[in-house]
């Protein structure tokens, strides 16, 4: 056996160990304290690269369900607004039925005009006043912009959705005007040749009206146009023809003329309107009366054209506005949410503005037309019925279904995340108590080693 004073091997593989079993105790020590398996970039080079990209993007999914909590308390900001104003339109139609009542006098007809313009100065304020964030929800900087409208074409436009998200120019062409129902009968004298009973019947209800022999088609026409508001049906006369045709336009416009005693020939004795057909950009489509839904990959909106409007209509432009959100880690993937502008001056349709029915306007309470009154709030209602219809769809669909995938995303990502990058305290536990017991092994090897160089002085000490 060779003794000498230098480290020997088996100093230096002792060394080596026990140098091995504290880096290892460090690294499980640092692993636990921080509770992350990856601390530096020599941890996991890899690693640390998927644990990263996946920290970002869960970053980025709880930016976007934060966002979606924001839209939704926005909306429910709007459906407020829109649901006081409903309630306010409300009113407003029992007002004007009372006032259409003949017992009523002067007084409290101005009365209820009175109450009438302080409900429409409330919806002004309402559709002015409405915020979420700074934002205004329903002055209609939060709608799309629409120009180049000529009334004489299109009465109303309502656009809910600019899928191209630029400045498009709608190219719009009406081959077909709606057309109310008819019916036709002719005398050679323009006089009944025998007594007649006629049922009469529209979209309002039916009447049986007696006529005796001898009257004109003027006086028959007179009699039929004094019915029409319980029928929907008006008659006019054109030298020796009599039209019966019904207010309404479109293929739910229907009237009907039977004869119950005495011949009266309008052929089969029922017909039926027809609807608008136009194109919208290149795209064929029919409507429902006047009006258009317009649904393609670029637009979204509804359209109603002036009554017996027909060809090229002028160029109309829709730019951005709307309310955007982003709903998804990716900022190109986005949400748009178009919030009509809520004022007397844009509610309503082809029947008027609610502001009509103001003091001195053409359907006031005091001597104005209450059926124009009623009409214009059926539009009035429909419109804010509509824009809380699709407020809430966008809600219920949009955005929660996009706050369940967020939540879904950023649960499977997170436990992605939480393998790569987080310490497993049961096995790196393990692993610092191995190597504690390796380096107390260690320290005792390389004493026993010092142990042994000491017995040279021994040797020389003889």
């Amino acid at each position: 056996m060779r003794i000498g004073s230098s480290l020997s091997g088996v100093d230096l593989t002792a060394q080596n160990n026990l140098l091995r079993s504290f880096n290892q105790l460090n690294l499980s020590s640092t692993r636990l304290s921080t509770m992350q398996r990856i601390n530096s970039g020599s941890d996991d080079p890899a690693g640390l690269i998927a644990a990263e990209s996946l920290r970002a993007e869960i970053t980025a999914i709880r930016a976007a369900s934060d966002n979606a909590a924001r839209a939704q308390s926005a909306i429910h900001v709007a459906d407020s607004g829109l649901s006081e104003v409903s309630s306010l339109l409300n009113t407003i139609r029992g007002n004007v039925v009372r006032s259409a009542d003949g017992t009523l006098s002067d007084a409290e007809r101005g009365a209820l005009q009175i109450e009438t313009d302080a409900a429409i100065n409330a919806i002004n304020r309402i559709g002015g006043m409405t915020s979420y964030g700074g934002r205004k929800l329903l002055d209609g900087s939060s709608g799309y912009n629409v120009d180049g409208v000529n009334s004489d074409q299109v009465t109303d436009l309502q656009v809910h959705a600019n899928g191209s998200g630029q400045t498009q120019t709608l190219d719009i062409e009406v081959t077909q005007a709606a057309t109310a129902a008819s019916l036709s009968f002719s005398d050679a004298d323009a006089t009944l040749d025998e007594d007649v009973t006629l049922l009469v019947s529209g979209d309002e209800g039916t009447v049986a009206l007696e006529f005796s022999a001898g009257t004109t088609l003027d006086q028959v026409a007179t009699a039929i146009n004094a019915s029409s508001e319980s029928t929907g049906v008006t008659a006019s006369v054109d030298g020796n023809d009599l039209t019966f045709s019904s207010a309404a336009v479109g293929s739910d416009a229907t009237v009907a003329v039977e004869a119950i005693e005495g011949t009266f020939d309008v052929g089969d004795g029922v017909a039926s309107g027809t609807d608008v057909e136009a194109t919208v950009n290149g795209v064929a489509m029919t409507g429902e009366g006047n009006a258009v839904q317009v649904s393609t990959g670029t637009l979204q909106a509804d359209i109603e054209f002036a009554e017996g409007f027909t060809g090229q209509a002028d160029p109309i432009t829709v730019s951005g506005g709307a309310m955007t959100f982003v709903f998804s880690s990716d900022v190109s993937q986005t949400s748009t949410l178009a919030l009509p502008a809520v004022n007397s001056a844009t509610l309503g349709g082809s029947a008027g503005r609610l502001n009509s029915l103001l003091s001195g306007g053409s359907a006031n309470l005091v001597n104005g037309d209450a059926g124009m009154a009623m009409d214009i709030l059926d539009q009035a209602s429909s419109q804010v019925l509509e824009a809380r219809t699709r407020a809430g769809a966008f809600e219920k669909y949009t955005i929660g279904s996009a706050e369940r995938v967020l939540g879904g995303m950023e649960e499977n990502l997170s436990a992605a995340f939480s393998q790569i990058f987080d310490t497993d305290v049961a096995a790196e536990t393990s692993m610092m108590i191995r190597s504690q017991i390796l380096v107390e092994a260690g320290l005792s090897s390389v004493m026993l080693a010092g142990q042994s160089r000491g017995l040279i002085g021994s040797l020389l000490s003889f």
